[in-house]
């Protein structure tokens, strides 16, 4: 599993990248193909410090990923018993592993490009953009969105990289930590302990 978590991290931190806003017209193709691109230049090829990369990438994920529906999802079954207070602690903490996780794989960047190549519906509000990740050497990983439509455009909800649900992924870890850690206080106490040190990660 970790030696799989590696392989998906290098490929999504080619793609979780870039801070142009979705228009309400786009489709979910066009949306994705925007983001990508966008975020090659704004982030990947930019030549700024890893504190600003956090900065635009926290940007990007507030914009293109519907980050409360995700999170409903990777809580599961405990969302429907977590307070208001804990739900806000958790959307804040769960942010902050996402995007100190990924501001660290852009050193892990080395000129990919995304190829984008169709979309097929998911549901009456949905759509799975299935695109690749093309390396300089030609190989390739298969990268689909599940995106769905919001008031502002198309947002992301999930991220499938060779068959690997990275939603589902984060859903089954923290329903183990739950189980086995005193509940939802017990995640929380995890999540606040993996921030900090990925954040000193990012300092050194």
């Amino acid at each position: 599993m970790i030696h799989r978590r590696s392989a998906i991290g290098t490929a999504a931190a080619a793609l979780f990248v870039g801070r142009a806003m979705a228009q309400t017209g786009d489709t979910p193709t066009v949306a994705i193909q925007k983001f990508a691109a966008a975020g090659i230049t704004d982030i990947l090829s930019a030549k700024i410090t890893q504190r600003e990369k956090t900065t635009r990438f926290r940007g990007l994920f507030k914009t293109f990923f519907d980050i409360p529906a995700i999170g409903r999802f990777v809580l599961g079954r405990f969302a429907r018993a977590t307070s208001a207070d804990d739900m806000a602690k958790f959307q804040a903490l769960f942010e902050d592993v996402v995007v100190y996780t990924w501001t660290r794989r852009f050193g892990e960047y080395d000129g990919q490009t995304l190829s984008v190549r169709d979309s097929v519906p998911d549901g009456d509000e949905g759509a799975i953009v299935n695109s690749a990740i093309v390396g300089k050497d030609g190989q390739s990983l298969a990268v689909a969105w599940r995106t769905r439509k919001r008031a502002t455009g198309h947002q992301i909800v999930d991220v499938i990289i060779e068959g690997v649900s990275m939603a589902i992924t984060y859903r089954n870890e923290y329903a183990t930590v739950i189980q086995q850690n005193g509940g939802m206080s017990g995640l929380l106490a995890q999540l606040k302990k993996q921030v900090d040190e990925l954040a000193a990660k990012l300092d050194s």
